[in-house]
């Protein structure tokens, strides 16, 4: 089992090495440190769970490109502890939700512990320190990537390399927690700021943990959210992570849940009856979450997923007109910036291109083809303005 963070990338020197790694003028990166932190992100408030506010924040063409650059040839050279879990990459499902709750399967007693308003406390300084510390990138360099990463002396949540940053802003403590909590015989993950430890034993008494976490935590001005301290028994209840079954071998669903996503089914099942319902924009939304749903059964091998999937299959959503006047719009702002499209910037531009090039193949989706030799045409103008993107 894997238990340490480690980089695999080469050192960088200097700024002008960064720049190098990033392929971004070094100009582009001097003025981007300089932007006041107002005009580094739009922002927008979402309700939690709670009651209370988050904010949310989108960054700007320039940081988006840097941050971008920052995830690819940076953070994608991270080698990911095993307990770590979610916002990381992975070539499957190795490190969702599902498989963090795989690790306590048969557990007896759990505790879920969370970390206050996470990405809000994990300080501009906490992530220099992470470039120092973990990349082990010299002052300049660390200091110029912890300032294109924050904003208001904080890690935005919504920034591209935000989630990275989450996941590896315990890395100098908790190899060290891991190993302490599995010489107790105890299973530890973190799923983001959701940390579950969990017992074969049913009557583990967990107060000594819950200090031992909150101490080290303290370490790096991270609060423990005490409100949200849970400790779940093996009972008539059943123990659940992240809302998943683990009283047995795997993880599974419960029978509520399934009989929601049924009840979703069915009601959209209904809605397909009616006439043209299933060309409308509102129909493919329910459609889509449907098959979200659906995608979490198969995760855990539930006897229903085939059955719904074809049930599902049997009522897909059907293109209209408007799909075509859509494309068409879409088609004439993407001919407007294509001479303006070098490097690798061009992300955002061959990101709008795939959604018209996946809209076009949705009109193909009509069962009577009616709509075939519209994405046809629409299809060979679309190919004119394709370019290239750099990795």
């Amino acid at each position: 089992m894997n238990t340490k963070f480690e980089f695999l990338g080469s050192p960088i020197k200097d700024i002008d090495h960064l720049a190098k790694i990033l392929d971004v003028d070094i100009e582009d990166i001097l003025y981007a440190v300089q932007i006041e932190d107002e005009d580094k992100y739009s922002s927008r408030t979402i309700a939690k769970k709670d009651g209370r506010e988050r904010t949310v924040y989108n960054p700007k063409p320039i940081f988006r490109k840097i941050q971008r650059r920052i995830k690819n040839r940076i953070f994608s050279q991270i080698s990911w502890p095993d307990f770590v879990f979610g916002s990381i990459p992975a070539d499957d499902n190795s490190h969702d939700f599902i498989e963090c709750a795989q690790q306590h399967c048969l557990a007896q007693s759990i505790l879920k512990l969370d970390i206050e308003d996470f990405f809000d406390n994990i300080s501009q300084e906490l992530v220099e320190s992470i470039f120092k510390k973990f990349f082990r990138y010299p002052d300049p360099v660390s200091e110029i990537l912890a300032t294109l990463c924050c904003v208001d002396l904080k890690v935005p949540q919504g920034g591209i390399t935000s989630s990275y940053l989450a996941s590896i802003a315990l890395h100098s403590l908790e190899e060290n927690l891991f190993l302490r909590m599995k010489s107790k015989k105890l299973t530890y993950t973190r799923y983001v700021d959701d940390i579950t430890i969990s017992s074969k034993n049913r009557d583990f008494n967990f107060e000594a943990i819950i200090n031992i976490v909150e101490s080290l935590l303290n370490n790096l001005n991270l609060p423990l959210n005490k409100k949200k301290i849970e400790i779940n028994r093996f009972s008539s209840i059943p123990l659940t992570v992240h809302n998943i079954r683990v009283d047995f071998k795997s993880p599974r669903y419960d029978k509520t849940e399934v009989k929601n996503i049924r009840a979703a089914i069915h009601r959209l099942s209904e809605l397909a009856k009616k006439p043209n319902h299933r060309t409308h924009y509102y129909y493919r939304i329910d459609f889509n979450r449907c098959q979200g749903l659906i995608s979490k059964l198969q995760r855990v091998n539930h006897q229903s997923y085939t059955k719904l999937q074809n049930k599902l299959n049997k009522i897909y959503p059907l293109p209209n007109d408007s799909d075509i006047k859509y494309i068409e719009k879409s088609i004439k702002e993407l001919k407007v910036f294509f001479p303006k499209q070098i490097g690798e910037g061009n992300y955002i531009y061959n990101k709008k291109f795939f959604k018209i090039q996946h809209r076009i193949g949705f009109l193909k989706s009509h069962p009577k083809k009616i709509y075939d030799s519209k994405a046809f045409d629409l299809n060979a103008e679309l190919q004119l303005y394709r370019i290239r993107n750099k990795v």
